[in-house]
């Protein structure tokens, strides 16, 4: 049986979304399709379903203008491909991602992975986990940016498994920069925005379970070590909501996450 692989970083939601509604398209055209968390997979599994699926594909979200830090992470742990694999990138984004879905593909190059297509996809739900007091979209809104994305996603592997996919934002690398560069500037900033509402903590640990980074030292509350990839992951799914991101996010109530009943944090990891 032809088979694929689908390996995805994802921090709300959004882009685990995404390589759910790959997998549904790939199954149904009689494609075995496995989708992997970054996080889970060591080198030398990660290189096993390299190796042995017909179908790759790579997808992440698009933070600041970048590809998150974990995933530069999981790229540079594989393994060279000694005989090179041809392989399909995409990315999530709120808005415009410009080279969102081809960053580092040098990289990817220099590990024998060669990037055949790159495709962007419009999920717009992270702006509202960054601005917690900003309204959020009704039922009807919310129906209508799935229905846009599956839309995409469907055209999306009808012309990759029909040879004609593009590899999009290639030549927007300098506007991608720029779109990068304000974000670089206040990076420190960024990375030191988490703090917890300590009479709120339940004590659990998830946040620090979550978190790619290794931000978070659990010691009966979470404490942040200044190194936050900005994945949202702790503030998005704190069960006491006892998460903050800056002062904004106090008496907002629940953090926003992606609308879909059958996400569970865990399935984001493992």
């Amino acid at each position: 049986m032809y088979k694929a692989v689908i390996f995805f970083f994802s921090g709300t939601g959004s882009t685990w979304w995404v390589a759910d509604r790959i997998q549904k398209q790939l199954d149904a055209r009689g494609i075995n399709a496995d989708i992997v968390p970054m996080d889970s997979v060591d080198p030398k599994k990660a290189d096993w379903w390299i190796k042995s699926a017909d179908l790759v594909l790579f997808g992440w979200p698009v933070y600041d203008g970048d590809m998150p830090a974990p995933v530069k992470a999981f790229v540079d742990s594989l393994l060279v491909v000694e005989k090179g694999k041809h392989i399909h990138t995409f990315c999530t984004a709120t808005g415009f991602s410009a080279d969102g879905a081809v960053r580092y593909r040098r990289r990817f190059a220099a590990k024998g992975l060669i990037i055949d297509s790159a495709a962007h996809f419009k999920l717009p739900f992270r702006r509202y986990s960054l601005h917690p007091r900003r309204r959020q979209p009704g039922e009807k809104a919310l129906q209508r940016i799935f229905a846009a994305c599956e839309a995409s996603v469907d055209g999306y592997i009808k012309t990759l498994l029909e040879g004609k996919a593009r590899v999009r934002g290639r030549r927007l690398a300098w506007l991608g920069a720029l779109q990068r560069l304000p974000y670089r500037l206040f990076k420190k900033r960024r990375q030191n925005r988490l703090s917890v509402d300590e009479a709120r903590c339940a004590h659990c640990g998830a946040c620090a379970q979550l978190c790619p980074a290794g931000n978070i030292r659990f010691e009966t509350i979470p404490h942040f070590l200044g190194r936050c990839v900005q994945c949202l992951r702790c503030y998005a799914f704190c069960p006491a909501c006892a998460i903050r991101l800056g002062k904004r996010s106090r008496g907002a109530g629940r953090p926003y996450a992606l609308p879909d009943k059958r996400l569970k944090p865990h399935m984001l990891i493992k």
